[in-house]
């Protein structure tokens, strides 16, 4: 009983961290494409127009493909997988059974991944842009905290 409760705010807090990072991300998502200045816009090296307007806020750089919609699809994938573990949906792939043990894996290698891409944006940020985005920022320390909430999940399903 201790543990379902444990699981079950885990998967709560990392819903409301995803749909904050969702929110975030369709905000800077809207600043790529929109003509307009944002709020933190503050220097030069402090700029969230800057950053969000290089070509280093798509991936691969100058593709066309803002990293922003990639974390919307990104955290999206990431609610409908809590949703099927809340909800503990097992289905097969192939011969293998996935139930909520492989899936808060899943959740898990997806939050290492999302920190890897995360340090590589900030490296673009620090050394070759020269300016610091207060919203990506925002969402590097999200992804930290969600790989955190999806390892305790992941260890609460050993």
């Amino acid at each position: 009983m201790q543990k379902t409760l444990k699981e079950k705010k885990l998967i709560k807090w990392m819903s409301i961290v995803s749909i904050l990072f969702i929110i975030i991300s369709a905000y800077l998502l809207y600043l790529h494409y929109a003509d307009v200045t944002s709020f933190c816009d503050i220097s030069e090296g402090l700029s969230c127009d800057i950053v969000n307007k290089s070509r280093y806020s798509e991936f691969p750089p100058g593709s066309g493909i803002p990293v922003s919609l990639m974390g919307i699809i990104t955290f999206i994938i990431v609610l409908i997988t809590l949703k099927y573990i809340k909800k503990n949906k097992t289905f097969n792939v192939g011969n293998k059974k996935i139930d909520k043990k492989n899936l808060s894996r899943f959740l898990f290698y997806l939050m290492i991944i999302s920190l890897l891409f995360s340090i590589y944006l900030v490296y673009a940020e620090l050394f070759l842009i020269l300016s610091l985005c207060i919203l990506c920022v925002a969402l590097d320390i999200l992804i930290i905290i969600m790989l955190i909430l999806s390892y305790k999940l992941k260890e609460a399903f050993l």
